[in-house]
């Protein structure tokens, strides 16, 4: 009986991947894991003789650091916003969601296999923002031996560090929105209401209530927090208050969609 109930969660979320390679959804990823990369690689290739660093500092420090600073404060939160949106979107359109919850199988299969897909989307984004970034810096290095970025090797810690304090800060964000997509058939509502949340979060940020609010998770996972005692740790605490957000409204998210009717 486990094991079935296994097989059927496995065989759902290949299932899922697979759809998601083949929708909208997946050459949006690669579009914004690209979009500050280039950016980047377009301003060190212009500008290239005001960013040239002194013989002792690491070029690669600033390059990385930079860039997750930029797209972790707002563009990450609206990323994740648009892309839960937009991939249930994809299924209410295609009137997938009324007919997958009228098949002989666990809702809760449906339900956690799709929110494992969108993070797997996730995650997959991250690895490839931090490869372009890389990718990037060489590209500019090559283009310019200036800047050193050839004669240097980056130090992953601190850019991978980063990242991975953006992603477990978004976890909270992921949750809320993949239930308010599934629960709202019109694509503009948990979009909406993802974008007017997230430039809350950036408002509030610096409100000690904002250890409270999830989409302010993102910008405060930059920033060494009072907790860190000195040194910036891979798992703070506001890690684990998304992590709590998380697992709260993915099971609270479930339980109203499995008592509710979809109408088409």
């Amino acid at each position: 009986m486990i094991m079935n109930t296994i097989l059927i969660f496995t065989r759902n979320i290949s299932i899922e991947l697979f759809k998601l390679k083949r929708s909208f959804a997946f050459w949006l990823t690669i579009i914004g894991a690209s979009f500050i990369p280039l950016i980047y690689f377009i301003y060190y290739a212009l500008k290239y003789k005001s960013l040239i660093p002194a013989d002792d500092v690491n070029p690669w420090d600033n390059f990385l650091t930079i860039q997750i600073m930029s797209a972790a404060s707002l563009l990450i939160p609206l990323f994740i916003v648009l892309i839960t949106s937009l991939i249930i979107q994809i299924e209410h359109k295609a009137n997938a969601v009324k007919f997958v919850f009228t098949q002989p199988m666990p809702k809760w299969s449906i339900y956690f296999s799709k929110l494992l897909s969108v993070i797997g989307m996730i995650v997959f984004t991250y690895a490839l923002f931090f490869m372009m970034m890389v990718i990037s810096g060489k590209a500019a290095g090559t283009l310019h031996h200036e800047l050193g970025l050839l004669s240097h090797s980056p130090n992953l810690s601190q850019p991978l560090k980063l990242l991975f304090r953006s992603f477990i800060a978004s976890m909270g964000i992921v949750s809320i929105q993949f239930w308010i997509s599934f629960r709202f058939k019109n694509f503009i509502v948990p979009l909406g209401i993802g974008i007017v949340l997230v430039i809350t979060g950036l408002i509030v940020f610096q409100a000690e209530e904002s250890v409270y609010f999830p989409y302010a998770y993102n910008r405060l996972s930059l920033f060494l927090l009072a907790s860190e005692k000195g040194q910036m740790a891979w798992f703070p605490n506001i890690s684990l208050f998304s992590l709590i957000y998380f697992i709260a409204f993915s099971i609270l998210g479930y339980l109203d969609i499995s008592k509710i009717n979809i109408k088409y």
